[in-house]
C-alpha cells in the first residue's frame, strides 16, 4: 500500500517509521516541502496512486487547511485521508477536502511507540466505508483504534495539552522552576514525564495549536493558551526539535546539562 504522508517533525517521522515497519510503501514530506513538491509538479507524479494519505500538520488551522486543500488537488479522490485533528476537528478538515466522506479523523501524541492505542473520530461527513478502512490501517500498524467524539484534541491532547498550559502558567506566575514543577507531576502523580519536558517533546508550537483550537471551539477560559506559551512559540523556541524549549538540547535530542 502507498502512503503519503506531509506534516512535521517528531510527529511526520515517527508515523513514517510505523507505515514503513509495517512494510508499506512510505513517502514523507515536510510541509514547506510539500509545497515545493507541487510547484514543481514532483507532487502529483508521487501522488497519483496513493491509497492512504496522513496529514500530521498539527500548528494552526489556517496551515491545516491550505495542507489539506493542497492534499485533495493531489491525491486521488477515493484516498484514504486520516487528519490528525489536534488542532481542529474531523468535520472541519473534512469540509476542507475534494471528498469529504473519505476523512477520518485520528489523534495521536508523542512518544508514538511501536504498538499502542490510537484515538479515531468521525467527521459528521465520514462514510462508513472510510470508518472501517482506517480501523483497518491502524490495527495493521499494530494500533488498537478507539472512536471518541470529534472536536480539536479528541482526548489525550486536549487532557496532556491543558495540563501542560497550567504547568506553563504555573512557571510564568513564579510557583516554580521548570525542573521543580516536573519533578513534583513526576514523583506525585507517577505521571510519565512532566508537564513542561512533555510540551518540549510534542512541540510548544502543536501545544498551542491544540489550545487555540480548543479556545475557539469553546471560548471557555480554561483553554486559553498561556502567554508564556505563546512567547516561546513567537521565539522560535520549540522545544527538542529546534534545541530550546523549556530546557535546552543538544543536536541528539537529549537535554543539556
Amino acid at each position: 500500500m502507498k502512503v503519503i504522508i506531509a506534516g512535521e517533525i517528531p510527529f511526520l517521522e515517527e508515523v513514517g517509521d510505523l507505515c514503513a515497519a509495517a512494510g508499506h510503501e512510505t513517502v514523507l514530506y515536510l510541509v514547506e516541502d510539500f509545497y515545493s513538491a507541487i510547484e514543481s509538479g514532483m507532487m502529483m507524479d508521487e501522488a497519483e496512486d496513493a491509497e492512504v494519505v496522513i496529514d500530521l500538520h498539527n500548528e494552526s488551522v489556517e496551515a491545516k487547511q491550505e495542507l489539506l486543500f493542497s492534499l485533495s488537488q493531489a491525491v486521488p479522490r477515493e484516498a484514504l485521508v486520516l487528519a490528525s485533528v489536534l488542532p481542529a476537528s474531523a468535520t472541519q478538515a473534512a469540509a476542507w477536502m475534494a471528498s469529504p466522506e473519505r476523512v477520518v479523523g485520528f489523534g495521536l501524541l508523542p512518544p508514538i511507540r511501536p504498538e499502542g492505542m490510537v484515538e479515531l473520530a468521525r467527521a459528521l461527513q465520514t462514510g462508513d466505508r472510510s470508518a472501517a478502512e482506517a480501523e483497518r490501517f491502524w490495527r495493521g500498524l499494530g494500533y488498537e483504534p478507539v472512536w471518541v467524539e470529534d472536536g480539536p484534541g479528541l482526548v489525550r491532547a486536549r487532557i496532556v495539552c491543558s495540563l501542560i498550559n497550567e504547568a506553563v502558567s504555573a512557571l510564568m506566575e513564579g510557583v516554580a522552576s521548570a525542573e521543580d514543577i516536573d519533578q513534583a507531576m513526576r514523583l506525585g502523580t507517577n505521571y510519565p514525564y512532566g508537564p513542561l519536558e512533555w510540551a518540549d517533546l510534542i512541540g510548544l508550537d502543536t501545544v498551542l495549536g491544540v489550545m487555540t483550537g480548543l479556545f475557539e471551539e469553546w471560548g471557555d477560559d480554561r483553554y486559553r493558551p498561556s502567554p508564556l506559551l505563546k512567547r516561546m512559540v513567537l521565539a522560535g523556541w520549540l522545544g527538542q526539535k529546534s534545541g530550546r524549549g523549556f530546557y535546552r538540547y543538544n543536536d541528539d535530542g537529549n537535554k543539556k546539562e
